[in-house]
């Protein structure tokens, strides 16, 4: 089990606040439009067949270059996709899709968006900058869904215990 604190806790948490899994009992069992709460956490419920993913307008689909009638698998507290998801359990060698795993992939996601440094500093303006394509919630991210405010995200994100730069 790894363990985050500080401004990184302070980050998932804000996340969290971002895509509206806060919102949840338990934030780390989310699926997509609360359509469905993962029972099982062995895996990403898009990989244990436990939920197939949520049709997304037509919209949301273009807006993320995809087709009509494509689904979501956004799941967790920070909402990883499956095709995302696959790819950082297979690199980290994450056993599951437990609390710790999901947090150890959102921080991977920053560390590859080269912002972790950022993060650590507190300099909460260029993190989400560099991070706006990560989540649809975040300010620039473009993709028709709404977006936070940078000054709500440093609210959450110093709600959190996180120290800005």
């Amino acid at each position: 089990m790894s363990r985050i604190f500080g401004n990184e806790k302070a980050f998932i948490k804000m996340i969290s606040f971002a895509e509206g899994t806060n919102l949840a009992p338990d934030p780390y069992r989310v699926c997509f439009g609360y359509k469905h709460t993962i029972f099982d956490l062995r895996d990403h419920p898009a990989v244990t067949g436990e939920w197939t993913g949520e049709v997304l307008p037509p919209e949301l689909c273009h807006a993320a270059g995809l087709s009509s009638g494509c689904k979501s698998t956004a799941a967790g507290i920070s909402q990883l996709i499956k095709p995302t998801w696959l790819n950082i359990k297979a690199k980290l060698k994450l056993p599951d899709f437990s609390p710790d795993s999901q947090d150890r992939a959102t921080l991977f996601l920053v560390a590859e968006a080269s912002a972790l440094e950022d993060l650590h500093r507190g300099d909460l303006q260029v993190v989400v900058g560099k991070c706006r394509r990560i989540w649809a919630s975040l300010p620039g991210a473009g993709y028709s869904q709404p977006e936070r405010r940078l000054s709500a995200l440093k609210k959450a994100f110093t709600e959190a215990g996180g120290v800005l730069l």
